[in-house]
């Protein structure tokens, strides 16, 4: 199942310094010697008159989607570029709409995301392999929707939203019409995140009144029937974002008495869960094996992977103070970013991590030294961006960007 970056997640002050790692109790880890084929950078190309562009998705095959930004425009186009072809393909808005944005993509080339003139009114729209655009329908009365995530059918799920800040989970098959899937007793509200390619979806339902009610983390099977997924001892709800094919389910958590979602939650597919430590994550494998940024030790965070045994493993961040680890394939290697100890937090340096927790600093791209990696296959293919400075080192340019050998 194909993974995407729905937003880039954004850099805290770095305030700890690079030492910081040591205080985990862990040994730092040796910068990788380059053996075999090297792995090379290259800018994804963008239409004339685009200034900058972003990966939002990649799947097993090396096709990418993302969106761009033209020049005096005030939103995004949306875009694909196909393995193994030079060039680019445009996902256009729905007729008569101005923008799109990609949210997702599977491994057989569907995508789905929004089209608009006005974010708050945006539509979900799934597009072909063929790069069609197709409106998915919503409840009567909805103000606007998402599209989150797609299987290799075309089915899609998501939600709509009211002006009451209540939203509805739905579920779009492939031939394009409309589930809505059922809230737990007691809730009003829902979203629908994630959905494999057996047809099981994840995602929560919550109570939404004015004293703000927990999320309850949930599951719909194929067949729309709804499930609470059980929770650890001492948190109080969750919030599910993806659930792989062979039905792990990856999420966060909130602690009783606390209002953030900062447990980082791992269901195996026996539905068995496990509370993995504080943190930000940002993705899971088949394996149960977790990313992120860790925030037990230090406010900051470090890189860091929660394995599927339980255990903690602090990953390498050469000369940096912070980091994210934002993807993690199903071979174990990772990728991610780093930001400096001092100065633009805007200024990040890629960073691949081997499946035994060795850091490898991926190549510059021709913008510079500055990157962030957002996405890995399995196959071993990186995207993600880079980033052009001015003279005085002030970040202005983004571009979306591969590694591959």
């Amino acid at each position: 199942m194909a993974r995407s970056r729905v937003a880039r997640p954004i850099s805290l002050a770095a305030t700890a310094a690079a030492t910081a790692l040591l205080l985990l109790g862990s040994a730092p880890v040796a910068v990788a010697e380059h053996s075999g084929p090297e792995l090379t950078s290259r800018l994804l190309p963008i239409p004339p008159g685009g200034l900058h562009s972003f990966v939002k998705g990649l799947n097993s095959s090396g096709t990418i989607v993302g969106d761009y930004y033209v020049e005096g425009s005030d939103g995004p186009l949306a875009i694909r570029w196909n393995a193994g072809r030079p060039g680019w393909t445009r996902l256009a808005p729905l007729p008569g709409e101005r923008f799109s944005r990609t949210t997702a993509l599977s491994d057989r080339g569907w995508a789905v995301g929004l089209s608009f003139d006005s974010a708050p009114d945006s539509h979900p729209v799934r597009w072909s392999p063929g790069a069609t655009p197709k409106r998915l329908a919503l409840p009567d009365g909805a103000r606007g929707g998402n599209a989150s995530a797609v299987n290799n059918s075309g089915a899609a799920v998501g939600d709509a939203s009211e002006k009451n800040n209540i939203s509805h989970p739905l579920r779009w098959r492939s031939d394009g019409s409309r589930t809505d899937l059922p809230v737990l007793p007691g809730d009003n509200s829902g979203t629908a995140t994630s959905i494999n390619n057996a047809g099981t979806v994840v995602g929560w339902t919550e109570k939404r009144d004015a004293a703000g009610g927990s999320a309850h983390p949930v599951r719909w099977n194929a067949a729309g029937a709804v499930s609470a997924l059980p929770l650890p001892a001492g948190i109080a709800g969750a919030r599910t974002s993806q659930i792989t094919d062979n039905g792990v389910v990856f999420g966060h958590g909130r602690l009783a008495g606390s209002t953030e979602y900062d447990r980082v939650l791992v269901w195996a597919a026996d539905g068995t869960v496990r509370d993995a430590g504080r943190g930000r994550g940002y993705d899971v494998n088949r394996a149960g094996t977790a990313v992120g940024a860790s925030l037990d030790d230090n406010p900051n965070g470090v890189t860091a992977r929660w394995n599927a045994n339980g255990t903690r493993t602090v990953l390498a961040n050469p000369a940096e103070a912070a980091g994210e680890v934002l993807a993690i394939n199903n071979r174990g290697a990772a990728v991610g970013y780093a930001w400096p100890p001092a100065g633009n937090p805007a200024l990040d340096k890629a960073l691949l991590w081997k499946p035994d927790g060795t850091v490898v600093p991926l190549p510059q791209s021709p913008l510079g030294p500055y990157a962030a990696a957002f996405a890995i296959n399995d196959a071993g293919v990186i995207a993600g961006f880079a980033v052009g400075t001015d003279g005085a080192g002030n970040a202005t340019t983004w571009r979306a960007t591969v590694w591959k050998r």
